[in-house]
């Protein structure tokens, strides 16, 4: 089982006078005289929040706050440990957008010996300027079209409002084609806009956005995980994605026809990259 090997955390709540053991078991110690231990089997769901983690069982939910973890690094291990633990314990998982993978979705598997590793945090603008050139991507197959039917618009509107004649056919026909392109400018600077905030909102709301990041790619599969919770030995076969993209910084992979992860290109030494490219274009259609 992938991430077997991680210790359970413990968390103490200041609030309650409750302490929580995340682990093989979902522990609760109260004032009572034996603590209340469940198997995740006996979990119905566990949600996710920007401040807090509940676990709710048939008869009660405990609320378990972010602020009552001794470090980051145990957060990430809790959720580790819980994302691992829904595989098996089959409860509703709900959680916030996540700029990784779940770690339900890693196997446990040697990388081997042709595998590259690196290390990185992901760099906002880096991840910022990927989606925008994902956008150029779509939108430029289409900007020249809008652009047309702009000035087309605007030429036809002149027409019908003051009539073409010789003597202004010569004006007409400049103002269309400016009023074409300007639209076609405030488009797109829209789209980059929205496009930018789609990243950042993403990274606002996991946490991870700001930890270092642990990259392995190999023939076998990829990672993308937290390194204080990433011990080398966990993958996630290529079968699970579809296609990728790759820009002069990242490689981008997609899963069901949206963003799965980012792979910056500086996490590994510049004369890794290409063998890199190797792999990942072996393994998947490259868009």
């Amino acid at each position: 089982m992938a991430f077997c090997d991680l210790n359970p955390v413990k968390v103490n709540s200041e609030s309650t006078g409750i302490t929580y053991i995340i682990g093989e078991v979902f522990a609760v110690y109260s004032n009572a005289p034996y603590p209340l231990i469940y198997s995740w089997d006996q979990v119905t769901s566990v949600t996710e929040e920007r401040r807090s983690i509940t676990v709710s069982t048939k008869n009660y939910d405990y609320v378990i706050l972010k602020k009552d973890f001794a470090a980051t690094e145990e957060y990430f291990r809790a959720i580790a440990l819980i994302e691992c633990a829904q595989r098996s314990g089959g409860f509703v998982y709900e959680h916030q957008s996540r700029i990784l993978p779940l770690k339900s979705e890693f196997i446990e598997t040697d990388p081997g010996k042709d595998a590259y590793t690196g290390r990185c945090v992901i760099d906002e603008n880096d991840a910022a300027a990927t989606f925008v050139m994902l956008m150029n991507f779509r939108l430029m197959k289409v900007m020249w079209l809008i652009a047309v039917m702009i000035m087309l618009v605007i030429f036809l509107g002149l027409h019908l409002i003051f009539g073409v004649t010789r003597s202004n056919i010569l004006y007409f026909i400049p103002i269309s084609i400016i009023s074409g392109a300007i639209v076609s400018l405030l488009v797109y600077i829209i789209c980059y806009a929205a496009a930018r905030r789609k990243y950042t909102s993403v990274a606002g709301c996991d946490p991870a956005s700001e930890e270092e990041i642990s990259f392995v790619i190999s023939p076998a599969g990829f990672a993308a995980c937290e390194s204080c919770v990433y011990d080398g030995q966990e993958l996630i076969p290529w079968g699970s994605l579809d296609y990728f993209i790759e820009s002069d910084k990242m490689f981008v992979f997609y899963k069901d026809g949206t963003t799965a992860v980012f792979v910056p290109k500086k996490a590994f030494d510049k004369k890794c990259v290409g063998g890199i490219a190797d792999i990942i274009s072996l393994r998947l259609e490259q868009r």
